[in-house]
């Protein structure tokens, strides 16, 4: 079995969503799409209602043929319709199969190197109890090696029932080379995986272990439902925070 090639984004183009590329072809796989599709991804809707007029074209010829006109002519042309029709419809197969096992393959790839990723940590906010029907909420500071024995205490006071919360805002490159950008996650103080490092630092860094891309309908190819041409990140499972020494 051959192996597929997949192209990864670059680390600062890490986003929410991510163009899913079209599968790198080569040889007769490449003159296939180019003939039935055309040199972009995103033409593969227009490629199958092509083929569906080709078929209709196709349909209209034999009836045409059997039923009204029987000439040399109108038999050949026919025949021709139908056999273009049918070439056509399995090139398409073949070029949407190809892309479909090329796309699973990027959201694997990219989906390793969006957990693999650290994101800088803006601003941290804990909800903290006051009393059994009031709670306030405390800001953070993971450069602060109290602020991070505060965060420590907190979880092992909370245990790994307990309901209280944290909002993490991280930074990340938008589209487009516009400039920071930042998201929001929520999780319970149980799912913070705190990891103190051996020094100060200076800016504290979020990961996503169990993050991954996901697009629209990517398991549904046997349906005939292409997935969608942009991968969305899915931010779940606990996230590990790089912070400073605590003291």
């Amino acid at each position: 079995m051959g192996t597929t090639e997949v192209v990864l984004a670059e680390p600062d183009s890490i986003r929410p969503e991510v163009l899913i590329p079209p599968a790198p072809l080569g040889g007769p796989a490449r003159w296939l799409r180019r003939l039935t599709v055309g040199p972009g991804r995103s033409s593969l809707d227009r490629a199958r209602t092509v083929t569906l007029g080709w078929l209709t074209a196709a349909v209209l010829a034999v009836i045409i043929d059997r039923m009204l006109v029987d000439h040399v002519l109108v038999t050949l042309a026919g025949g021709t319709l139908v056999g273009y029709t049918v070439v056509r419809a399995a090139a398409l197969w073949i070029v949407e199969r190809r892309q479909y096992a090329f796309e699973r393959c990027w959201l694997d790839e990219q989906s390793r190197l969006l957990r693999r990723h650290p994101f800088e940590v803006v601003s941290v906010r804990v909800q903290v109890s006051v009393d059994q029907t009031r709670s306030t909420v405390r800001g953070v500071d993971l450069t602060n090696p109290a602020d991070v024995a505060w965060l420590l205490d907190q979880q092992a006071a909370a245990g790994a029932d307990g309901a209280a919360q944290a909002r993490v805002e991280f930074g990340y490159w938008a589209t487009g080379g516009s400039g920071r950008s930042s998201d929001t996650v929520r999780r319970r103080l149980a799912d913070l995986q705190v990891r103190p490092v051996g020094t100060a630092i200076t800016r504290a860094r979020i990961r996503f272990p169990q993050a991954r891309y996901v697009a629209v309908g990517a398991t549904a190819g046997a349906s005939g439902c292409w997935p969608d041409p942009v991968a969305h990140w899915s931010l779940v499972g606990p996230v590990q925070l790089t912070t400073t020494r605590v003291a």
